[in-house]
């Protein structure tokens, strides 16, 4: 066996190059796994770190299923495994755990004490969750369009600049991932 190989038969200039290919792939849609995470957790940022962080190890630990863009599935089934594997720790499925906003949730906590729910805020509030859960089925890519055009208001111009397209181009985008966004809703109704 040659001294440029390591244990596993793997020549050393490809393990750096693998490891290089995760951290490019794991920085590209670290964002939208966050987000993935952070939802299906009902917005508990600390436990949205921690899986991230176990994701990273996990992720570190395996070897590449393929090519670059192939990487970001790969990562979402670890987030997947991860998410399952922690609430089947907790041995409970979570059955309303608010998302992402604390003081919504305290609102709705202090109702639920003190009265029952109207039907509108219940059907507001699954349609928000639906919505949430949604979105995070989704692309990075995509993801990061819907967020950054409907959540912060960035106008396409900006988006354009941004990602080096035109404003054409940036909308049709968008309209495409709205068409995605509306059969993962009609799905998960």
């Amino acid at each position: 066996m040659s001294s440029l190989t390591t244990s596993l038969s793997v020549p050393v200039g490809t393990a750096a190059e693998a490891q290089q290919a995760l951290e490019a792939a794991f920085d590209r849609c670290s964002r939208s796994l966050y987000r993935y995470l952070a939802v299906r957790t009902g917005g508990d940022a600390h436990l949205a770190d921690d899986l991230m962080q176990q994701l990273w190890l996990q992720a570190a630990r395996s070897e590449l299923p393929g090519p670059e863009d192939q990487c970001e599935f790969w990562l979402r089934r670890i987030a997947a495994n991860l998410i399952r594997a922690h609430w089947r720790r907790q041995s409970r499925r979570p059955v309303d755990v608010p998302l992402a906003e604390p003081q919504l949730a305290d609102e709705l906590a202090d109702r639920l004490v003190s009265e029952e729910l109207p039907p509108q805020v219940l059907q507001r509030k699954e349609l928000r969750d639906q919505l949430l859960l949604a979105i995070t089925e989704l692309p990075s890519g995509e993801q990061e369009l819907i967020v950054a055009h409907y959540f912060h208001e960035v106008p396409f111009a900006k988006l354009a600049r941004k990602l080096g397209l035109s404003e054409r181009a940036v909308e049709g985008r968008l309209y495409r991932a709205r068409q995605c966004l509306r059969d993962k809703l009609k799905h998960l109704a």
